[in-house]
């Protein structure tokens, strides 16, 4: 059943229906799909305004780790060959990222396999609000807006926001459908390539760093 944020089934007699339309409306279409996608399909599918509006807040926390993301790649996406990529070559921070999209990979492949989306959104919702925006574009800021153009370490974060928004991109596009459209347009600068012609990132295994991961941990 859906209910509403007070557990009631929603039914027009009770008036509590909110149409499809009105939410297209006022949220768009992404928002809806991303309430699909958070919802656990084995219980009761809670919905309100109350809920759309925490949706819609984790939806622009989404777009802000995109606009940073191509505001620092001054909207120039450059496509990396992850299998190219020389891990040992990069200070840490960088590959304990990379070990992270590794496991972010994982998880996104066994929750896509067991129909588990509400676990899937949640660990790309978290891993953009955590592991980025509060973690690692904190800590990269001053590399990003102060060291030297050729600096190695710079250079270094900015080939891992090409890997990351490549990832993201393919990962969200399922969900965010129109947003992923959206931003591979802009990252192309205009081409009219589809993200959704295209397969979900190949993760090297050599990326998984469990050494690295545990020392890191406990720096958490």
């Amino acid at each position: 059943f859906v209910v509403d944020g007070k557990g009631m089934k929603m039914s027009k007699s009770a008036g509590n229906v909110i149409l499809p339309d009105d939410i297209l409306k006022k949220y768009g279409a992404d928002i809806l799909r991303a309430w699909v996608a958070a919802s656990d399909y084995s219980e009761d599918l809670k919905i309100d305004n109350s809920i759309l509006s925490q949706h819609a807040e984790a939806y622009r926390k989404i777009r802000n780790t995109f606009r940073f993301i191509l505001g620092n790649l001054k909207d120039n996406f450059k496509k990396q060959n992850f299998e190219s990529v020389k891990i040992q070559d990069l200070p840490e921070l960088e590959q304990y990222i990379l070990n992270k999209l590794f496991l972010i990979d994982q998880s996104i492949k066994d929750n896509l396999n067991s129909y588990n989306f509400h676990k899937l959104f949640k660990d790309l919702s978290n891993f953009c609000n955590l592991e980025l925006s509060s973690f690692y574009f904190d800590i990269r800021k001053d590399v990003l807006y102060c060291d030297d153009i050729n600096s190695k370490k710079r250079k270094s974060c900015v080939d891992l926001l090409n890997i990351i928004l490549e990832c993201l991109i393919k990962w969200y596009a399922p969900v965010l459908s129109f947003t992923t459209e959206e931003i591979t347009e802009l990252a192309q600068k205009g081409k009219k390539t589809s993200i959704h012609e295209e397969n979900f990132p190949e993760i090297p295994n050599d990326w998984k760093n469990e050494t690295l991961f545990k020392k890191w941990e406990k720096l958490f």
